[in-house]
């Protein structure tokens, strides 16, 4: 690589995301002409500008974006080399970075999140969600070690093991479905329904299954922000199809209703996915267990239906579970 090294990678990566040399200066802790002679370096070693100036700050050049691009797949192994050295002991530890769409993501983040804290301090764990599309980007250009997503035929280089599955529901504002409700697919077609745009993976579920009734499917809105979504709906302006697990908290409060969908096809299959060229570490291991065992522990109270390993650590024995009536109050 001749005089390029990490720190200079690092440096500039820093840099463009600032948009700005003294800031990106303060945020390494070196001096402004120090950071600029370092971009200086850089530039005369690949012979091209790496940067623009302008009054308000820099950004960069066709070239600058290349390196950005590279500097990141550069630094993230870098990472995994030091992380896969340092968990080489039997003790989780390391940085591990995980994503799940919002749609599970608001029930089981959190827990993770004070869990690993507890019983894991010496990981650092690094959450992120958003819509599954978007998630699966993330695992696949490496900004995540693992991930919960819906599963699919495009799953790319990803290692995938069945974590559960889940019927959609229909949700609406508290009072607008009368408990134990059921809906036909074809009841669907007089609903006031806000839904992602496409191609989100609700959307596509939702094209999906909408098949066997035959209706084209006419959105009062598309909102492609889950929180917003579940808002308008407890503000009465219209209904939308999640998972229960999603919304549970609100209809225990009465803020939100739901029916049962009567359609076998509005069922999504979640799986958790590892890059395949990451080998499991103690940390991706123990993240892994205290998945599977919050999912069959939640099993009930959310509508899940388990499809992976949960439970005990001594015997290493896991079952699949029954399916049974479900309280949904």
């Amino acid at each position: 690589m001749g005089a390029m090294d990490i720190r200079q990678l690092q440096n500039f990566q820093r840099i463009v995301e600032l948009q700005s040399l003294s800031k990106a200066a303060a945020v390494v802790r070196i001096a402004q002409p120090a950071l600029s002679r370092q971009v200086k370096a850089l530039e005369d070693e690949l012979g091209v500008e790496l940067l623009t100036r302008h009054g308000w700050g820099v950004a960069p050049t066709p070239a600058g974006r290349i390196l950005v691009e590279h500097a990141e797949r550069i630094l993230a192994q870098a990472l995994m080399a030091r992380d896969a050295v340092r968990n080489f002991q039997a003790e989780a530890s390391g940085r591990l970075s995980f994503g799940a769409p919002t749609s599970i993501g608001l029930t089981l983040l959190p827990h993770l999140a004070s869990l690993v804290r507890r019983r894991y301090p010496k990981v650092k764990l690094h959450l992120m969600e958003g819509f599954s599309a978007s998630v699966h980007e993330w695992a696949l250009n490496g900004k995540l070690d693992m991930a919960i997503l819906y599963q699919s035929r495009a799953m790319g280089h990803l290692r995938s093991t069945p974590l559960l599955t889940e019927a959609m529901t229909v949700v609406g504002p508290g009072g607008r479905f009368p408990r134990d409700s059921t809906i036909g697919a074809a009841g669907l077609a007089g609903l006031p329904l806000i839904l992602p745009g496409r191609p989100n993976r609700l959307r596509l579920l939702v094209e999906e299954a909408w098949l066997e009734v035959g209706a084209p499917i006419d959105p009062v809105m598309e909102v492609d922000a889950l929180p917003t979504i579940i808002e308008l709906v407890r503000r009465g302006e219209g209904c939308t199809l999640l998972p229960y697990s999603t919304v549970h908290e609100k209809v225990s409060v009465g803020e939100l209703s739901f029916a049962t969908l009567d359609a076998r096809n509005f069922m999504r299959t979640l799986v958790l996915v590892q890059p395949s060229e990451r080998a499991p570490t103690p940390a991706t291991k123990a993240l892994t267990l205290e998945i599977q065992r919050f999912v069959h522990e939640r099993a009930d109270a959310l509508r899940w239906q388990p499809l992976s390993s949960s439970g005990d650590k001594s015997t290493g024995i896991f079952r699949r579970r029954s399916r049974r009536p479900v309280s949904t109050r």
